[in-house]
């Protein structure tokens, strides 16, 4: 895999150094003013501060609902918490206000390629390549070329590398990464030399001696397979994928004894992996110890049951969203009540019934889904917006505020969850709070005629 960006780097030059832009921008973007939420947030986000980053971006969007700003670095934070979901929304509202902002598109296809949502990363990458690759700084062609390499666009992935080289040429990750786009094309001799030259020039870089032995292992010479892995694992003691493919080649060399020690290390790194878990079986066996070869075999095939049905999972939930896009909602609930059915914790399904059965007005059947997506995910936006939703079909208009109050703290630019606070409001004969969100959400999307009547019935009464 492309040898990332380091975060703290990439946190400061997304908190710090200027954005790059094109076209018109929707609206004016200043730098923070020192002392505002957003300059602390970006503080905290470059400091590691996740939490507290992602309390002060909230507090910033009350007073600026919509700047785009502080959707982006939420989507940034959460990213760097491996929260990738809330991630993607929190970006996609930074886009939908903002849409001219070049790094604010790139990330946002960095986070579904990390989804595994290609078709949504591949449409946000084509709505930008008018825009010439020169224009970019270093850190965001980086990125593109991670980006390329996630979706197997390999001839993009080159081209940003190559962009990169003509800038920094003796930067030994370029090289590093140009092997690994041509390892998995199968080009070995390419990857070959390109590994050896990264070596070259960073003879520190535990990666690329680990990309060399994995080639070698490939083309069974696995005695400099040994030697390339050998030393990965002294420079990177505690990478539990370095040490069982050194167990591997040690085991191919017949030297068992190293071979069970090495991924012994490994399974104590990492015990779900099930690579690692079937080398050790194998080497237990060659050592003849039948019930421990048995027993990490056992659970080789119990965790490789799991990755087979994760797989399916993903390609269900994938037909249902495309079933969806074709407009043939019977089909897609189908798909998506499989995937609950074989993963009851699946929140994206749950949410895509629970709206589905919304859209009709039907909240009992949407009921089960939102509870499921409340108990996996507590603060989702859209759990909680769909929750205020629910509780208003069911006219319990106290618990529809009170969830749609909790969305406003994090989408406050959010034109039809004010227009859904102005109903709800208006049902709790509070209509100042009531004029207050209507008069919002008509300001948020002027073109919507039943947000413009509803503030036109509540000032004149018939």
């Amino acid at each position: 895999m492309i040898e990332k960006i380091g975060s703290l780097s990439l946190l400061l030059i997304l908190g710090f150094s200027g954005l790059v832009c094109f076209g018109a921008p929707r609206t004016q973007v200043k730098p923070p003013q020192r002392g505002s939420q957003l300059e602390e947030g970006i503080k905290h986000l470059a400091n590691g501060h996740l939490t507290e980053a992602l309390a002060a971006f909230s507090r910033f969007k009350q007073n600026a609902p919509q700047d785009a700003r502080p959707y982006f670095y939420s989507g940034v934070a959460l990213t760097e918490a491996g929260r990738l979901t809330a991630a993607a929304l929190e970006l996609s509202e930074a886009v939908r206000l903002d849409p001219h902002r070049l790094e604010y598109l790139i990330f946002q296809a960095n986070v579904f390629a990390r989804l595994k949502q290609k078709d949504h990363a591949n449409d946000v990458l084509s709505s930008f390549q008018s825009v010439p690759a020169e224009q970019l700084e270093a850190s965001w062609l980086q990125m593109l070329a991670e980006i390329y390499y996630r979706l197997e666009r390999f001839d993009d992935a080159l081209l940003m590398l190559n962009l990169l080289e003509k800038r920094n040429p003796d930067d030994p990750r370029l090289d590093l990464n140009r092997g690994q786009v041509y390892a998995v094309q199968n080009q070995l001799d390419k990857a070959q030399e390109l590994f050896r030259k990264s070596i070259a020039k960073h003879p520190n870089n535990a990666l690329a001696h680990f990309e060399l032995g994995k080639l070698f292992y490939q083309i069974n010479e696995l005695t400099a397979a040994k030697k390339m892995l050998l030393e990965a694992v002294r420079l990177e003691k505690t990478n539990p994928q370095y040490l069982q493919k050194l167990g591997a080649v040690c085991l191919a060399l017949q030297e068992i004894d190293r071979a069970v020690s090495y991924l012994e290390q490994a399974v104590a790194l990492d015990p779900n992996s099930s690579q690692i878990n079937y080398s050790l079986g194998l080497a237990w066996q060659r050592n003849g110890q039948r019930q421990k070869a048995a027993d990490f075999i056992k659970k080789f095939q119990e965790l490789k049951r799991r990755e087979d049905q994760a797989g399916e999972i993903e390609r269900t939930l994938a037909r249902g969203e495309r079933m969806l896009d074709e407009g043939k909602p019977t089909e897609a609930a189908a798909a998506f009540e499989q995937v609950v059915q074989s993963d009851t914790n699946n929140w994206t399904a749950h949410a895509y019934l629970a709206e589905m059965s919304l859209e009709t007005g039907d909240w009992r059947k949407a009921w089960p889904h939102l509870t499921k997506m409340e108990e996996v995910d507590a603060e989702s936006v859209v759990g909680n917006y769909l929750m205020a939703r629910h509780w208003y079909l069911r006219k319990d208009f106290g618990r529809a505020r009170d969830y749609a109050e909790k969305v406003k703290q994090s989408r406050p630019a959010h034109a039809e969850l004010r227009n859904l606070l102005g109903r709800t409001y208006l049902e709790l004969s509070q209509p100042e709070k009531a004029r207050h969100e209507f008069e919002e959400a008509v300001r948020l999307a002027p073109e919507r005629a039943d947000y413009r009547e509803n503030l036109q019935k509540l000032i004149f009464p018939k």
